[in-house]
Parts: C-alpha cells; sequence; structure tokens
C-alpha cells in the first residue's frame, strides 16, 4: 500500500528533529574529547565549528517548524468557522427529518389502528358496512404515505422515502381490496 506523503507540519518536525538529534550527537561529542594534545584541541575545535552550523541548522529548522505549526492553526481555525457555519443547516435537516419520521409514525398508528378494526380485535370486525369506511380510511392513508414519499424524497432523504413508497402501495393494495368486499 502507497503511504501518502508527509505533511508540511511532519516535514518540518523530522526535519527540526534531525537537526537536533545531530545537534545532541555533536555536543556530545564535544564535551567527552579530550584536550590533552594540539590534535585533541584541533578535532574539538573542529567539533565546536559543526555545532555552529548544527546551531544554524536547528534555528532554521525551528523556524520551518513554527511557520507549520501557524499553517496548520490557520487551516484548523478556518474549518472549525466552516464546521460552525454548518451547523444550522444540520440542524434544519434534523428537524425535517424529525417531521418526516413523525409522520411516518403517525401514519403507521393510524394503520395499527384501523388493522386492529380489520382483524375484529377492536370489537368491530371488518363487515361489508363497514368496509367501504374501512377502506376509505386506508386509501387516505395510503395517499398520505404517497405524499410522504414524495417530501422525503425530494428533501432527499431517499430510505425514508423508499419506506414510505413501500407503505403507500401495500395500503393502496389493501384500500382497493376493501373497495372489493364491500361492493363498491
Amino acid at each position: 500500500m502507497v503511504q501518502p506523503d508527509p505533511s508540511p507540519l511532519a516535514e518540518a518536525a523530522t526535519e527540526f528533529d534531525e537537526a537536533l538529534e545531530i545537534y545532541r550527537r555533536l555536543g556530545e561529542q564535544l564535551l567527552v574529547t579530550p584536550l590533552a594534545s594540539v590534535k585533541q584541541l584541533e578535532r574539538a575545535n573542529g567539533v565546536l565549528s559543526e555545532l555552529a552550523g548544527g546551531e544554524e541548522r536547528l534555528q532554521a529548522a525551528g523556524q520551518k517548524l513554527v511557520a507549520a505549526l501557524g499553517a496548520c492553526r490557520d487551516h484548523q481555525e478556518a474549518l472549525a468557522k466552516r464546521v460552525i457555519a454548518h451547523v444550522p443547516a444540520i440542524q434544519a435537516r434534523n428537524e425535517q427529518l424529525h417531521e418526516l419520521m413523525g409522520e411516518l409514525t403517525a401514519i403507521a398508528g393510524e394503520v395499527s389502528a384501523v388493522n386492529t378494526v380489520i382483524q375484529g380485535n377492536g370489537g368491530t370486525a371488518l363487515s361489508p358496512t363497514n368496509a367501504p369506511e374501512i377502506s376509505a380510511q386506508v386509501l387516505q392513508l395510503s395517499a398520505r404515505a404517497e405524499v410522504l414519499a414524495t417530501t422525503a424524497r425530494a428533501a432527499e432523504y431517499e430510505e425514508l422515502a423508499v419506506q414510505a413508497h413501500g407503505l403507500h402501495e401495500r395500503l393502496s393494495l389493501i384500500g382497493t381490496r376493501l373497495q372489493k368486499v364491500s361492493g363498491d
């Protein structure tokens, strides 16, 4: 798997870390270098010169790291502003979904009540005399489900639209069958 390119912050941190490691190594080397002979003293002066160059590299890497941190912070702040500006849209969508789900729940509750009547569990079984009324209720619920499906689809709540459309089709079929039972 291909690794993504490191971010400017990661590159700057790596560069700073490498410069710091070189400086540390040279500093420790200088501190343990004996100074008893001319050759040792020349070696110490060479390490001291490398340390000066290392300090310059460390300072440049530190400035690059600070700049990368600043750029990251600026990007994060800009993103945070965009996120905060997007929150009202999320809230509006949540409210809209809540309303649509409330309508679906209301339709389902009314379907349950009608189903209880059809099955005779509510004390009134389906009969040719009440079939037209029940059929009208079912078809009215079917029409509400169809409106809900259309509204949900227009609002890009596809899953809810599919559920509402399926409910509409089932209710429409039941309502039509009930009309046939009643002889209408």
